[in-house]
């Protein structure tokens, strides 16, 4: 992908330990036009259940970002996705979690079936609809921390 866009990425003066702690994630922004896939997380989840994110999952050993979205856009969506770009990279220290936001395009959107394990409804909105229509108790902390920077997501859009 060359050179990263971190839009996002804010440094933190933390123990090494803390850093090397923390969690990766990858996490699919999923254009379909102006539209982006939100999904509700099932209840069965053990972290964030029921409340709207987009799809991701933890980049495990070996594998970056970027195939870490391909392989959970094909294991929670059941679709292919080409990956545009890297947006930028959250971290929320107080989860020891960092979030790497990758913009994917698919030309199967029409074939998406959830993992009703992972996934309980989706909606195709666009940030400001989907920013409207839920408070910050319904929605992840990567989405709460796009609500209070507008100026990343205007970008996508």
């Amino acid at each position: 992908m060359g050179v990263r866009h971190p839009l996002i990425t804010y440094l933190l003066i933390l123990p090494i330990n803390y850093i090397q702690n923390m969690i990766n994630h990858a996490v699919i922004v999923l254009c379909n036009g102006k539209k982006i896939l939100f999904v509700q997380r099932s209840a069965a989840k053990k972290s964030l259940p029921n409340l709207w994110a987009f799809p991701s999952g933890t980049i495990e050993k070996g594998e970056g970002a970027e195939t870490t979205a391909k392989r959970e856009a094909k294991e929670e969506l059941a679709i292919e996705v080409m990956v545009e770009k890297e947006l930028g990279i959250i971290e929320l220290p107080e989860l020891q979690a960092r979030l790497y936001l990758i913009l994917c395009k698919s030309n199967s959107l029409d074939k998406i079936t959830c993992d009703s394990k992972e996934i309980q409804k989706i909606r195709w909105l666009t940030f400001k609809e989907f920013f409207n229509e839920y408070s910050d108790e319904q929605i992840g902390h990567g989405l709460i921390y796009l609500r209070n920077h507008p100026e990343i997501w205007q970008k996508i859009q």
